[in-house]
């Protein structure tokens, strides 16, 4: 782990601590962690520099207005989510406690025992549907069926979209099954409407019931996929899909990296996180594997929709990608007596008698020598890696992002395309990477955590990451289907 490099990621919030059965106080917690924020967090000022005072004090005035009538826990959680998320949508979060949801459960308790019960969620419509009746109506309609009917699964959920009865241009995704318990048979999940242009767009239902607009497109060269607020594969009439569509739902769906031959001139690899603990796949993927990498012309690396992580997990890869030393550049750390706990909080995690500790340990000294100030951690802002070979293959590598690449994707990026041999392909990355160090911190009722980040990079102003992402090289527009990227890019790669 380079420490000076470090993206976390979210981080789930339960803390185990003593139950108080009453709700928490969303007013208190809301000046705990705007007070918190703004004394502690690296990108505060930054973003406050470029929006504008003004705009930030009615933005929090508007919420400070919202929390006061906030009573539910989660109302109150969306309600500080969504303040934080004025400054960023990544490194950054709040969460309810262990004990804070524990005090919920039995406060919602104590009203259903006094009170009668109400509806969890607002009834929606309904329509009298079942697979056994759709299935009939599907052979029934032959080659007359439109390709968005049928029946099609996604996550916990199993649709049938089927035309509304008095409407040739409208389309109801309805439940035949769900894991959710929250959805039952027959409830509409999706509501579609042609639009002049050929699209079909509407309105999604979450699990929660709440909506989202949504549009729905059929994806590959069968129709037998559909992006539709997710990933959805049709069932029934029974799919037909092309080796790129199966290659694509495989890539997809995978835990774990792997590698395959696309062509003697090309390889493929897969890698869907690049969380620590996927270190040792991913790493054993490329030992097992090579000799075949170091003679193949042409080499795709897939990190789409990736989860951050660990700078750790990638450097296997840079071998292959290097072409000549690769700059990249550091942190500076916002001291704080809070932010020097943190790195504290760190020595402890790997032991303060061990090399990483005393260094955390050094830094929580720095900080508190310079409270107030931006502490270096390294005695230059940038950094010069000339410690490996060129290899003469691959020759050339794609590497496929979008816009669910954050943190250590980004940062795996930015470095490989120092890289003669590289080129991104795809979309925008999310642009969560200017800030980083994470910090967890209770507050002071033991109700809510919050995750801030306490370091900076050195690009900034001149060159930042969260603002725009990172743009691909090769813009993949929407006349290419997802299902589709990877055959593009071996074209490209291949030159044909």
């Amino acid at each position: 782990m380079h420490r000076s490099r470090q993206h976390l990621l979210p981080f789930l919030f339960l803390l185990s601590t003593s139950v108080h059965a009453q709700p928490c106080d969303c007013p208190a917690t809301f000046r705990w962690m705007v007070s918190t924020f703004e004394q502690n967090d690296a990108g505060f000022q930054l973003v406050v520099d470029r929006k504008g005072k003004a705009a930030y004090s009615e933005h929090t005035a508007a919420f400070r207005n919202q929390v006061a009538e906030a009573k539910d826990l989660m109302v109150c959680t969306e309600l500080l989510n969504d303040w934080l998320q004025w400054f960023r949508h990544g490194h950054i979060g709040i969460g309810p406690t262990e004990k804070a949801m524990q005090a919920q459960q039995a406060h919602q308790q104590h009203r259903s025992n006094t009170s009668t019960a109400v509806a969890t969620f607002p009834a929606g419509r309904t329509v009298k549907l079942t697979e056994a009746e759709l299935v009939k109506r599907l052979v029934r309609l032959g080659d007359a069926r439109h390709p968005l009917e049928g029946v099609w699964s996604g996550g916990p959920y199993r649709v049938g979209i089927v035309r509304q009865p008095k409407d040739s241009t409208r389309f109801d995704a309805v439940i035949l099954a769900s894991k959710n318990p929250n959805w039952k048979p027959g409830e509409v999940k999706v509501e579609l409407e042609r639009t002049a242009d050929g699209r079909y767009t509407g309105t999604f239902y979450m699990g929660d019931h709440s909506t989202e607009p949504v549009e729905a497109v059929l994806q590959g060269e069968s129709g037998s996929m559909l992006q539709m607020g997710a990933a959805w594969t049709r069932e029934v009439p029974a799919p037909q899909f092309s080796q790129a569509e199966l290659l694509h739902q495989r890539a997809m769906d995978a835990e774990a990296p792997f590698l395959e031959r696309l062509n003697v001139r090309t390889l493929y690899l897969r890698i869907p996180s690049f969380a620590f603990e996927q270190k040792v796949l991913i790493d054993s993927v490329l030992a097992a594997n090579d000799g075949l990498i170091r003679s193949t012309e042409n080499f795709i690396i897939d990190i789409r929709n990736g989860t951050g992580g660990s700078d750790a997990s990638y450097a296997g890869l840079i071998p292959y990608v290097y072409t000549g030393p690769m700059r990249s550049v550091g942190v500076k750390l916002w001291a704080t007596e809070l932010n020097a706990a943190g790195y504290e909080a760190y020595a402890d995690m790997f032991g303060r008698d061990t090399d990483e500790g005393r260094e955390c340990l050094s830094i929580a000294a720095s900080m508190r020598a310079a409270l107030g100030t931006w502490v270096d951690m390294n005695e230059q802002a940038w950094s010069v890696d000339s410690s490996h070979t060129v290899s003469p293959f691959p020759q050339r590598v794609g590497i496929l992002c979008n816009g669910g690449n954050g943190s250590t994707d980004e940062q795996f990026l930015l470095e490989a395309r120092t890289s003669s041999k590289v080129k991104l392909f795809g979309h925008p990355t999310m642009g969560s990477l200017d800030v980083s160090n994470m910090r967890q911190v209770t507050s002071l009722d033991g109700c809510f955590q919050l995750g801030y980040t306490m370091s900076m990079s050195h690009r900034l102003p001149r060159m930042p990451v969260d603002v725009m992402g990172i743009q691909p090289d090769h813009y993949l527009d929407e006349g290419i289907p997802e299902s589709g990227w990877v055959g593009y890019v071996q074209r490209t790669l291949e030159g044909r």
